[in-house]
């Protein structure tokens, strides 16, 4: 098992899906917890929501490359070896390629839900001020 968590963690893909979601889930966050809707907040709260749309939208595009990318190497070796020779071999690219669809669809789904609570809250905060 230790092994497979090593391998995890080589893959270049995982490490940018774990860094972006870090990144957007700092943010969300952060003004999640923000108690006093100021100014202040709602400018950043509005600054943010195309750009946070965007990267947030990424997450899941990143695992399907991370998914070709895994897949690939897998065809590449399949071919390098004349075909089905070493199914462990094999079988564990695929597990590892469908791990990161799996990672960019489980961390832009948190994400999303966070976004629209904040969403709702400078709304309901522009409701009062009216």
């Amino acid at each position: 098992m230790q092994s497979f968590d090593i391998q995890l963690f080589d893959n270049p893909i995982i490490i940018i899906l774990l860094a972006v979601a870090t990144f957007t889930l700092c943010i969300l966050l952060d003004q999640l917890f923000t108690l006093h809707l100021t100014h202040d907040w709602k400018r950043k709260t509005k600054n943010w929501h195309l750009p946070l749309t965007t990267i947030i939208a990424s997450l899941p595009l990143l695992g399907l490359l991370g998914t070709i990318n895994g897949l690939l190497s897998t065809f590449n070796f399949m071919s390098i070896n004349n075909g089905i020779s070493q199914q462990e071999v094999m079988s564990g690219g695929i597990s590892d390629a469908l791990i990161t669809t799996q990672l960019g669809l489980v961390l832009a789904v948190p994400c999303l839900i966070l976004k629209q609570i904040i969403i709702s809250r400078y709304i309901r905060s522009e409701v009062k001020r009216s």
